[in-house]
C-alpha cells in the first residue's frame, strides 16, 4: 500500500486521476481534507507511478507498507 501527500488541489487532483487510470492498481483512495492518496498496488508498478507523480511535481512525502 502506497500513502502519497500533496502539496496542492490541482496537483493532488492531477495525481488522483493518473493513479486511478492506471491498470494495476487494485484499489485508491483520496482524503482532500489531508491532501492524501491512498493506493494498492504491486511494488514495482507502484513505485513506477510514485516515480511519474513525483516528476510531474507536488509530492511532498511518500509511505509504502507491506500487506503481504
Amino acid at each position: 500500500m502506497y500513502e502519497l501527500r500533496i502539496e496542492g488541489r490541482t496537483r493532488l487532483a492531477q495525481a488522483f486521476d493518473r493513479v486511478m487510470g492506471h491498470a494495476e492498481v487494485a484499489s485508491c483512495s483520496i482524503e482532500t481534507p489531508l491532501s492524501q492518496i491512498r493506493f494498492v498496488a504491486e511494488p514495482k508498478a507502484g513505485d513506477a507511478l510514485v516515480e511519474r507523480i513525483y516528476q510531474e511535481g507536488g509530492l511532498s512525502w511518500c509511505a509504502r507498507y507491506d500487506l503481504s
